[in-house]
């Protein structure tokens, strides 16, 4: 390990006796997702939510806890009421979701849709002066049944632990990661041809949009457009409907049926920044020359709007929460300073992590640093799913590979034996990489995440498995813990 002390068996015996038999993770999830619902970044719910972990991490004794607003430029957006209902040849109530960061109807609005790509420029050029007061439906039909489910094989998590390409297609991310200068500018050159469109849309002052479900029939897989900052544009009404829905509605059109649709959506879209906000407590550390280094854990508190938030990511959120609830219990004494953070607005692009990370660590972009920077051994962010860990990427970094081998040792019996030098896309880690801060996400089996829960309206506690949030706390504190108990920081890329 780095010429570093043998593992401390007996305090990681205790994490997974403590996580194992009082674990309160999953009892925290189902009050999270039963008392607020989904966390939209912004939103009272999300606001009410943070204060609730907030006063959790009090009761167990964790120190410097407080909020920090990563934004004083951001909007609120929350539904109030949404309906689509097909009131012609025969009465059928659609199943759909706004997008978010849209404007209400104008009351109840009737029509039959129009069969147009509105995604396509040049199609909507041809309709100019042609929409107004039109609902619009897209016939193009996406398609999410190539994602990846079901548990790793061991012969898959072999492959990725003997692969030496970080971003690597083949890999069990199967995304890679791009620099994050290019993941600016493509963000920036995206939110450009949606302004074009949207703006359009609005100019011609169309009714109502609507697009299919991409996920599999009865999952509605939630959207969003660009526009939570104050002064961005309000989009007109954009809505989501089922799969077999949309497919009736095309078939319909197509056929010569006129399907008489009403459609009703009220939100509250105002101008208010106050509860984008960051939620941070510590636990000190103890060695008069480490204490002001330190090992950070987060994840993203916010949600879509759809479901109540519970796998992405509510489990995460939780799991941390157990991190720091079992390191207390068990009256750990850390040479290294621990901290955990609840970021907001991940959602619209690591709004919350990306604050912390200009705030206090350096500039991505230009690769400036700060003081903290170099006080930083570690960045462990949870954010996959509700399933189990078995393993963990090492974002390019060979010099870690020996290291967090011996820290899975003790996680071997759960299946927890893959160390991958493969990259791992898209969520808060990814400033702290690009800062060459060791920043790091878990390999963990898909399930049906990425088929049923991420971002639909099946993201709900039904679909967390309990066993695996007991299993990755514990697995998560051994790691937090290791590192900040380690001589030295964790080796950095070089």
């Amino acid at each position: 390990m780095d010429a570093q002390k043998p593992l401390d068996l007996e305090f990681i015996d205790a994490i997974k006796k403590e996580s194992y038999e009082n674990s309160q993770a999953y009892d925290m999830l189902d009050y999270l997702t039963t008392t607020f619902g989904p966390r939209l970044s912004g939103t009272d719910a999300y606001m009410d939510a943070a204060l609730w972990a907030k006063d959790k991490l009090q009761s167990w004794g964790l120190e410097e806890i407080h909020f920090e607003s990563y934004a004083d430029d951001f909007r609120t957006w929350e539904t109030i009421y949404s309906s689509i209902e097909m009131e012609t040849p025969r009465y059928k109530k659609i199943h759909s979701l706004p997008y978010a960061w849209v404007s209400g109807t104008k009351g109840k609005i009737k029509g039959t849709p129009l069969l147009i790509d509105h995604l396509n420029m040049e199609v909507l050029k041809d309709y100019k002066g042609r929409l107004k007061g039109k609902i619009i439906l897209n016939p193009n039909i996406g398609s999410r049944d190539d994602v990846r489910t079901g548990p790793f094989s061991d012969e898959l998590l072999s492959k990725a632990a003997n692969h030496s390409i970080p971003n690597n297609p083949e890999g069990l991310d199967n995304s890679g990661l791009e620099p994050f200068e290019d993941t600016v500018k493509r963000k920036v050159e995206d939110k450009k041809k949606t302004d074009i469109i949207q703006r359009f849309l609005k100019d011609e002052k169309v009714a109502a949009v609507i697009t299919g479900s991409p996920s599999q029939p009865g999952i509605i897989y939630a959207k969003q457009l660009p526009y939570h900052k104050q002064g961005d544009l309000k989009p007109v009404p954009h809505f989501v409907i089922a799969k077999e829905e949309h497919r009736l509605l095309i078939n319909m059109i197509e056929s010569g049926i006129d399907p008489k649709l009403k459609i009703e959506l009220k939100v509250d879209f105002s101008e208010n920044s106050k509860n984008h906000v960051n939620l941070f407590g510590e636990i000190p550390g103890v060695d008069n020359k480490l204490k002001d280094e330190f090992v950070l854990i987060g994840g993203h508190y916010d949600s879509y709007h759809s479901g109540t938030g519970a796998a992405d990511n509510g489990q995460g959120s939780v799991t941390l929460m157990e991190v720091v609830r079992i390191l207390k219990k068990l009256k750990i004494k850390p040479r290294r300073t621990i901290k955990i953070a609840l970021w907001g607005g991940e959602e619209q692009g690591w709004n919350g992590s990306l604050d912390y990370v200009y705030k206090y660590l350096g500039n991505p972009i230009k690769g400036k640093t700060k003081r903290k920077h170099a006080q930083l051994s570690a960045y462990f962010n949870h954010d996959n799913n509700g399933h189990k860990i078995r393993g963990i990427f090492l974002q390019g970094n060979p010099e870690l590979r020996p290291i967090f081998e011996e820290y899975l040792i003790p996680f071997y019996d759960l299946e927890a034996k893959t160390v991958s030098i493969e990259n791992a896309c898209c969520t808060d880690h990814v400033p702290f990489d690009a800062l060459n801060i060791p920043a790091f996400e878990w390999i963990q089996d898909p399930m049906h995440y990425f088929s049923h829960q991420i971002h639909t309206n099946l993201d709900v506690i039904d679909l967390v498995d309990e066993n695996s949030l007991s299993h990755n706390a514990a697995i998560i504190a051994s790691f937090v813990y290791l590192t900040a108990m380690r001589d030295e920081l964790l080796p950095r890329k070089k």
